[in-house]
């Protein structure tokens, strides 16, 4: 049974909330203010958090900043009334998995929990059956250029020096390494990492791959080894 955090101070909401989850068999626990969900967030063991941001005393990106520094990969999904295309942006960017804006379709809800719990168990090796982009396919170390990344521990090591990566980057290495050597659209990442309930943007695409080759020393003047194939998508080169 899945352990779920709800973080929100609308009550009615939350309880709401609660109750259709519980439906499902989840066990879900309700933190009504951003101080007690901060603390629940960081010092308790949950599978998935759903995360209100305009919440008294910490707001829900202060909560979600602390988490990612010490839990890279417990999927959080915001579920706001801000409904700003810069909102969702700057919520996916700090780390989160998805964002749902209020008010929202409760069916849908848990359809989107269901498929972060559903991604993030195949990402930690679950043998949850699912057709997607890795099945059968589990290396455990991956070498790009100078660089080696251990999908086991969720890090890319250079020179001797380790960079934590985010369960996004992890599944963007994967997938691009699957297709070495060929173009990887954006749509298809948005679709096989996100999902295609999901709202995600080409921008939050871009910034994780940003991302990925900073911690791949992938950082010159032109990419060598993730291109971009411009309009389209990327391409891992080997090497």
């Amino acid at each position: 049974m899945a352990r779920i955090l709800i973080v929100d101070d609308d009550k009615n909401s939350a309880l709401a909330i609660k109750d259709s989850l519980e439906f499902e068999s989840y066990e879900a626990i309700v933190s009504l203010s951003g101080k007690d969900g901060m603390n629940r967030a960081l010092n308790e063991t949950y599978d998935l958090i759903l995360l209100d941001i305009l919440l008294p005393e910490v707001d829900g990106y202060e909560i979600l900043r602390e988490l990612r520094k010490i839990k890279k990969d417990i999927p959080v999904i915001i579920v706001s009334g801000k409904t700003s295309d810069e909102d969702k942006v700057f919520g996916l960017n700090l780390g989160a998995d998805d964002y749902v804006v209020k008010p929202f379709s409760m069916t849908e809800l848990i359809a989107r929990i269901r498929a972060q719990l559903r991604r993030v168990n195949i990402l930690r090796g679950s043998s949850v059956s699912h057709v997607g982009p890795y099945p059968g396919y589990e290396p455990v170390t991956i070498k790009i250029g100078e660089s080696l990344v251990f999908l086991d521990k969720m890090i890319s090591k250079l020179n001797d020096v380790e960079f934590p990566l985010t369960p996004k980057e992890l599944g963007i290495i994967r997938l691009l390494y699957k297709n070495r050597g060929k173009v990887v659209g954006r749509d298809m990442m948005m679709k096989e990492i996100w999902g295609e309930d999901v709202y995600v943007t080409e921008r939050v695409i871009d910034t994780n791959v940003v991302s990925i080759r900073k911690k791949i020393g992938d950082t010159g003047r032109r990419a060598k080894y993730i291109k971009t194939v411009f309009g389209v998508g990327y391409k891992l080169i080997e090497g």
